[in-house]
C-alpha cells in the first residue's frame, strides 16, 4: 500500500517551486558569467598578449638603435684634449638591451600560460556541463513535477464527500439563541408524554 505524502501546505510547495525556479535562473547567469570571463581570458593570452609583446620587441630595437647612434655621436665629440665619458648614453643602451631581453622572453611565457590556460578551459567545461545539464533537462523536470503536484493538492483540496453540500452545513457555538429555542420545543414536546404516563400508572 503506498505511503501518503502528508502534504500539509500547499503554499510550501508553491515557495519552493518558486526557489527552483530562482536558483535555475541565477545559476545560469553565473555559468554565463564564468563563460565570458574566460573567453576573455583565452581571447587575450592568445591574442592580445603575442601582439603586445611583438610590438615591445620592436619598440626595444629602435630604442636600442637609437641609443647606439647617440652614443656613437657622443663619442664623436671632442674638445681639445678632453674625451666624453659618454656615461648617460651608454647607461641608455644598455637598459634598452634588458628591455629588449625581458621582452623577448616573454613570448615563451605567454605560450606557457595560453597551453595551460586551454587545459583549464577544457577541463571547466567538462565539469560545468554536468551543471548546465541539470539546468536545462533535471531542473525543468522537477519544475513540471512541482506545478502537477500543486494542480493535483488543489484538486484534492476541492474534492467534497458524496451527498454533502456545502450550503447545508451550519456552524453555531453553543448556548446561542437559536439553540435555546431548539431545546425548549423539544422539551415541550417530551412534557406530554411524562403526564400520560402517570396516568396510566394511576388507573392500574
Amino acid at each position: 500500500m503506498p505511503e501518503s505524502a502528508n502534504v500539509k501546505s500547499i503554499d510550501a510547495v508553491k515557495r519552493f517551486h518558486a526557489a527552483v525556479v530562482q536558483f535555475q535562473e541565477e545559476a545560469r547567469l553565473c555559468v554565463s558569467a564564468l563563460e565570458m570571463q574566460l573567453l576573455r581570458i583565452l581571447g587575450w593570452l592568445e591574442r592580445d598578449r603575442p601582439g603586445y609583446w611583438k610590438r615591445e620587441i620592436e619598440a626595444c630595437y629602435r630604442e636600442m638603435g637609437e641609443a647606439r647612434v647617440r652614443l656613437h655621436q657622443c663619442r664623436m665629440r671632442k674638445y681639445a684634449d678632453y674625451k666624453p665619458t659618454c656615461f648617460e648614453e651608454k647607461k641608455d643602451l644598455e637598459k634598452a638591451k634588458r628591455d629588449l631581453e625581458f621582452a623577448q622572453k616573454q613570448i615563451p611565457v605567454v605560450k606557457y600560460w595560453n597551453v595551460n590556460a586551454q587545459q583549464e578551459a577544457n577541463e571547466y567545461h567538462g565539469r560545468a556541463s554536468q551543471l548546465t545539464q541539470m539546468l536545462e533537462r533535471d531542473v525543468p523536470r522537477l519544475l513540471a513535477l512541482l506545478h502537477h503536484a500543486v494542480d493535483r493538492l488543489e484538486a484534492y483540496g476541492d474534492v467534497q464527500l458524496p451527498g454533502t453540500r456545502a450550503e447545508n452545513i451550519s456552524f453555531r457555538p453553543a448556548g446561542s439563541p437559536v439553540d435555546e429555542a431548539t431545546s425548549s420545543d423539544k422539551a415541550e414536546t417530551v412534557a406530554p408524554h411524562t403526564e400520560e404516563t402517570d396516568t396510566s400508572e394511576k388507573t392500574t
